[in-house]
C-alpha cells in the first residue's frame, strides 16, 4: 500500500469525524455518532485487509508510522471540542472534581445533598447521571479529576484533551511494545485509527483512558522482563479503574519465591494504600460501587442468556462472576505467554460482564494491536450497535436491551471466536507477528 492511498484514507476519516458537526440536536445525534463510526470501521476494515496481506512496504515504514500516529492524534482532538453524545459520564467527572477541589471528599456525598449546594451551576450537578448514587470512580480517577478542574475549572473539553494525551501516550507505548515483541510496528493502526478510542476518549471522554494506559505499561514492563514495575503499573491502573487487577492471577506462573509473593500483594497494596486516602465515616467509597457490581445490567451475551433463562438479575450475576472466576483461574494455571492470556482474559471477562458499554471495547482495541484476532476486530465493530438503546432512551425514555439486536452484536463473534478456536487460533504458545499484526 502506498502512502498516497493511507493518507487518502486518513482524510476521508477526519471527514467522517469532522461531520459530526451537522449533527442535529437531541436524540437524532445518537444515530449520527453510530453512523460515523460504522463509516469509520468500515475505512479500518479495508486497511486491516491490506495489512494482513503484507501491502505496507517495509522499506517507507517510518513514514508510514508518523502518518498513522499523526492522524490518530488528528482524529482524537478534531472531536475534542464538541459535546459528548454517547455518554455523559463526563458531568460526573467534573462535579467530582469541583467537590474535590473545593476541599470535600467526593465520596463523602450524593451530589444533590444540600450540603454541597453551594457549588451548584447550571451543568452541575444538574447534568450529573445517576444523582442518586455517590461516585463509583477510583483515587486516581479522582485525582485527575481535581487536577482538571484546578487547571480548567469545569471544561468537558479540557478534561477530554488530557485523557486524549494520556491515550496518545498509550499510542506510544503500544509502539514501543510491538517493537519489543517483534511485532510490526504497522499493526499500531488497529488502535490509532480505530474509532472507539477517538470516539469514546476523545468525544465523550471515558476515564477508561487513563486505566488503559497504565495497563499498557505494564504489559511493557513485563516484556522488558521488569514484572515488578509491571505489576506495580497494574497497581496504579487499578486505582484509575478496578479492571487491570483482572490480569494480577495472571502473573502467578511468572516468578517463583518472595518474587511471585511480591507480583500478586503489589497492585493489592497500592489498591488499599489510594482507598485509604478517601476512607471516611459513612465508607461511601463502596457505596456505589456495590449497587454498580450487584444490580446494573446493559448490553450482556451470557450473562443476558443467564438473566433469561434464570428470570434473575441476582442470580445471573452470581452465575456470571463464577464463571469468570473459573475462567480466569484456568487460564492463570496454563503455560502460555502473558500476552495470550491477559489478550483472553479480558475477552472472557467482557463476554462475560453484566454491562458491556461499546466504550469496554476500547481495551479489546488497544490489546488487538499486540494480539490479532478477527472475532475481537468484527466485535469492535458491531459494538456500536448498543447506541441503538442510548437512542432509544433518548428519543422515548426507554433504556431496555433489545434481543435482536444482543443477537446481532454476539451471534458472529462467537462463531468467530469457535472458528479461531478449532482452527488452534485460540491461545497459541507464542504470539508471532505475521504480515504486521501481532
Amino acid at each position: 500500500m502506498n502512502i498516497r492511498l493511507l493518507v487518502s484514507f486518513g482524510v476521508l476519516m477526519e471527514l467522517c469525524y469532522l461531520c459530526l458537526y451537522f449533527a442535529p440536536e437531541g436524540a437524532g445525534s445518537v444515530l449520527f455518532l453510530l453512523a460515523v463510526n460504522v463509516a469509520v470501521f468500515l475505512l479500518l476494515s479495508f486497511l486491516v485487509w491490506q495489512l494482513r496481506k503484507g501491502a505496507f512496504p517495509g522499506s517507507n515504514q517510518n513514514s508510514l508510522l508518523a502518518i498513522l500516529v499523526a492522524f490518530g492524534i488528528l482524529f482524537r482532538i478534531t472531536v475534542v471540542p464538541h459535546q459528548v453524545i454517547g455518554s455523559d459520564d463526563i458531568y460526573r467527572y467534573l462535579w467530582d472534581g469541583k467537590v474535590a477541589a473545593s476541599g470535600i471528599n467526593p465520596f463523602a456525598y450524593l451530589p444533590t445533598d444540600p450540603r454541597l449546594a453551594r457549588l451548584a451551576s447550571a451543568d452541575l450537578p444538574a447534568k450529573v447521571n445517576h444523582p442518586e448514587l455517590r461516585t463509583v470512580y477510583p483515587p486516581l480517577a479522582q485525582g485527575l479529576f481535581f487536577v482538571a478542574h484546578v487547571l480548567f475549572g469545569s471544561s468537558p473539553a479540557a478534561l477530554k484533551l488530557l485523557l486524549v494525551v494520556l491515550d496518545s501516550g498509550t499510542m506510544l507505548l503500544l509502539l514501543s511494545l510491538l517493537r519489543r515483541i517483534g511485532g510490526s510496528p504497522c499493526s499500531l493502526l488497529l488502535y490509532a485509527w480505530s474509532p472507539l478510542p477517538v470516539l469514546y476518549f476523545g468525544l465523550d471522554g471515558h476515564i477508561d483512558a487513563l486505566a488503559l494506559f497504565f495497563l499498557i505499561l505494564s504489559l511493557y514492563y513485563f516484556a522488558k522482563d521488569r514484572p515488578l514495575v509491571g505489576s506495580v503499573a497494574v497497581g496504579i491502573g487499578g486505582l484509575a479503574k478496578l479492571v487491570p487487577l483482572l490480569i494480577v492471577p495472571l502473573l502467578l506462573r511468572m516468578e517463583k519465591g518472595w518474587r511471585r509473593v511480591a507480583l500478586i500483594f503489589l497492585p493489592g497494596l497500592i489498591l488499599v494504600a489510594g482507598y485509604l486516602l478517601y476512607l471516611e465515616p459513612t465508607w461511601g467509597v463502596f457505596d456505589a460501587l456495590g449497587t454498580f457490581g450487584a444490580r446494573w445490567e446493559f448490553n450482556g451475551s451470557l450473562f443476558s442468556i443467564v438473566y433469561f433463562l434464570s428470570g434473575s438479575n441476582e442470580t445471573a450475576h452470581r452465575v456470571s462472576g463464577l464463571l469468570l472466576v473459573a475462567f480466569i483461574a484456568v487460564l492463570a494455571l496454563l503455560d502460555r505467554p502473558m500476552l495470550e492470556k491477559v489478550f483472553w482474559g479480558f475477552v472472557g471477562f467482557i463476554l462475560l460482564s453484566p454491562v458491556v458499554h461499546p466504550w469496554y471495547l476500547t481495551w479489546l482495541a488497544a490489546l488487538l494491536v499486540l494480539r490479532w484476532s478477527v472475532a475481537v476486530f468484527l466485535w469492535l465493530g458491531l459494538s456500536a450497535i448498543a447506541n441503538v438503546v442510548v437512542y432509544q432512551y433518548r428519543a422515548y425514555g426507554q433504556w431496555v436491551d433489545q434481543p435482536l439486536l444482543l443477537l446481532i452484536e454476539y451471534v458472529p463473534v462467537y462463531v468467530l471466536i469457535v472458528w479461531e478456536a478449532l482452527r488452534g487460533g485460540i491461545l497459541r504458545k507464542s504470539s508471532p507477528a505475521r504480515n504486521g499484526a501481532a
